[in-house]
């Protein structure tokens, strides 16, 4: 099954690295994780490339800014009941489509969930916008690992 159109709020699988892990030279992630396509951009050298957000069913913790995804979109999404939020301080840069999409468990050849919806997509970009502007993402470049 190939990937649906590449498009802001595009929810996928994808092998996330934090920048706490990238910190201590990891270059493989602990877990695989629904990710959202925040932006995307064309680089002269690298070409397309993307910005991932996790999705993470930890709390934001204490300089983290997390949005909450309500229930009815994870259902939307086919995630689980479990409280979950879209970390917006920190990101992942990688080119598309990335060697580090994986397939959703138990769903051969699917590597995405769908996309959030566009009101709640609007919440999650302002607040990266709001963290990225005074440069307080933290970011990882994947493409340079």
């Amino acid at each position: 099954m190939p990937l649906p159109a590449l498009a802001q709020g595009l929810v996928v699988r994808y092998e996330y690295i934090w920048h706490r892990e990238a910190s201590a030279n990891r270059t493989t992630a602990e877990k695989e994780r629904p990710v959202c396509v925040t932006v995307i951009f064309d680089d002269p050298d690298e070409g397309r490339m993307v910005m991932l957000l996790p999705i993470t069913h930890s709390p934001p913790s204490q300089g983290e800014v997390g949005i909450e995804i309500p229930q009815q979109v994870k259902k939307h999404l086919g995630l689980d009941a479990e409280r979950s939020w879209i970390i917006v301080s920190e990101c992942n840069i990688d080119g598309w489509p990335s060697p580090d999409l994986r397939q959703i468990p138990a769903q051969a050849g699917k590597f995405h969930y769908g996309y959030i919806p566009p009101r709640l997509f609007r919440i999650v970009r302002e607040a990266f916008v709001s963290a990225y502007r005074p440069k307080k993402v933290q970011i990882v470049p994947r493409h340079e690992m």
